[in-house]
């Protein structure tokens, strides 16, 4: 009655545990129709990872972890990843936790700053953090 009109945001995450990943964000009037399109841009933004053992403690040769150290930005929030010896798991905020087991990546370190807090741009830090393992060649 005052003028005011709702509008709901959503994220969604997809992939494959086996190197694919993409990330997505609806918005809409109502919940369900902000899913289906978060659902659609994430599988439009399907990016490959490059993964590997980059890790000085490990040399076992299986692509368990990303090669080298990345890092994301977006919005205020910034994270580095570094890789991890095999066995570690994934040691990061439970968000993104749940983009790098969807990347398939099974042992990681992170470190985050900023405003983490804020989820929508936490996790896409950690989605810009993943695509920059395609602009390095190995």
């Amino acid at each position: 009655a005052e003028g005011n009109v709702p509008h709901f945001e959503c994220m969604a995450v997809v992939g494959d545990e086996n190197g694919h990943i993409g990330i997505g964000l609806g918005k809409a009037k109502e919940t369900l129709p902000a899913k289906e399109k978060a659902i659609r841009n994430a599988k439009l933004n399907l990016i490959p990872l490059i993964r590997g053992c980059g890790s000085f403690d490990c040399s076992c040769h299986e692509k368990h972890s990303v090669p080298f150290k990345i890092e994301g930005k977006r919005g205020s929030s910034l994270i580095k990843m570094m890789p991890a010896p095999k066995g570690t798991g994934l040691v990061a905020e439970k968000e993104c936790r749940k983009i790098l087991r969807l990347a398939g990546l099974k042992d990681m370190y992170t470190q985050t700053f900023g405003q983490s807090r804020t989820k929508i741009n936490l996790a896409g830090a950690c989605y810009n953090a993943l695509r920059e393992t395609l602009k390095i060649k190995i």
